[in-house]
């Protein structure tokens, strides 16, 4: 038996990088640093709570460059890259939120996913289905051989899962038509549709 409830969502979480080049490791990472505070407070006054903006990971590389005649590279510098996760339960403004880091000085944004806080409370009600729907194929399958619907011997809980509705075409990912901060016209435009919380079962009958 399988079970969906539709869900809307309640919670977006916004993915940024920042990115940096410097003569030296300590100057890439020095700037990075800079550049994420400025990324941090932005967000901060746009009205995400402190706690729900971290770091999701630093890194730092050589750049080289190649002499074809020697066969040899030397570094010219270093580039520094930092990604940020920033969670916002108004999710209308998301786009907003994107817009004013890239101007604050965020390089990219790998985009938007959107969830439900209680997504627990969504996947009883699939659950619940799940097992009604089992019960009416047992019921069918027990009927057509001419045999009453006995006891429940097992049940075992497959899988669950939430993900979009359409997501070929509205992903929860951000889809950003023209960014504000680089074209001064409209926006960062978000789209999401529901989120599909999904259950299954197998139930084993006697009849």
């Amino acid at each position: 038996g399988s079970g969906v409830v539709l869900a809307k969502p309640d919670t977006a979480t916004i993915s940024l990088s920042v990115e940096a080049i410097g003569r030296t490791s300590e100057a890439a990472q020095k700037e990075t640093s800079k550049t994420m505070q400025k990324v941090t407070d932005t967000l901060l006054e746009m009205g995400i709570q402190k706690d729900k903006i971290v770091t999701t990971g630093t890194f730092v590389y050589p750049s080289y460059q190649y002499d074809d005649g020697t066969g040899k590279r030397t570094i010219t510098g270093y580039r520094s890259t930092a990604n940020i996760q920033a969670v916002t339960k108004d999710i209308e403004n998301a786009g907003k939120d994107i817009d004013a880091a890239l101007k604050a000085g965020a390089t990219g944004t790998d985009g938007v996913s959107f969830s439900v806080e209680n997504e627990s409370a969504y996947y009883a009600q699939a659950l619940e289905t799940a097992v009604n729907n089992a019960a009416d194929s047992a019921a069918a399958i027990a009927g057509a051989y001419g045999r009453p619907l006995g006891e429940v011997k097992s049940v075992t809980e497959n899988s669950r899962s939430a993900y979009y509705v359409e997501s070929s075409k509205r992903q929860a990912l951000s889809v950003a038509e023209n960014s504000a901060a680089d074209t001064g016209e409209g926006g960062t435009t978000i789209q999401y549709g529901d989120i599909h919380v999904t259950a299954n079962i197998s139930v084993v009958y006697v009849f």
